[in-house]
């Protein structure tokens, strides 16, 4: 009697460990996954203004930097929406079509090959190398 009892323990301790991964695949099957909702800002939402009202004290210190040594790590160029991500030295900028560079360089145009920027009468011509 104790060599039954013996062996019935065994084959439960046995059939233990498959009758709960099968009970939890099935739960897992019809249970309904938990999908939340994101809502990811629209690009057009963003504004991003130069600083038009400059003192004097800022305006002769731009004056006096005339380097024009951005590099460009990004741009967006379509009919209407044209954008570029530039970088100098650590500060990275972003620009759209219209807008001004550090309230001094205007975009004018994106395309694959190059963007311009305007200062005055001056324009700047960076090529660009993104993507090649």
């Amino acid at each position: 009697m104790d060599f039954i009892k013996l062996k019935y323990i065994f084959i439960i301790a046995l059939a233990a460990p498959p009758i709960y991964l099968v009970s939890s695949n099935t739960s897992s099957i019809f249970s309904r996954p938990d999908i939340k909702d994101i809502n990811i800002p629209s690009i057009n939402d963003f504004k991003f203004e130069a600083k038009e009202n400059l003192s004097q004290e800022n305006s002769n210190d731009i004056n006096e930097i005339k380097s024009f040594d951005y590099k460009v790590i990004g741009y967006r160029a379509g009919i209407n929406d044209s954008s570029v991500i530039l970088k100098k030295g650590n500060k990275e900028y972003f620009v759209s079509q219209g807008e001004k560079l550090e309230g001094i360089y205007e975009l004018i145009e994106v395309n694959q090959n190059e963007i311009i920027f305007r200062e005055n009468e001056k324009l700047y011509r960076i090529n660009n190398l993104v993507g090649k």
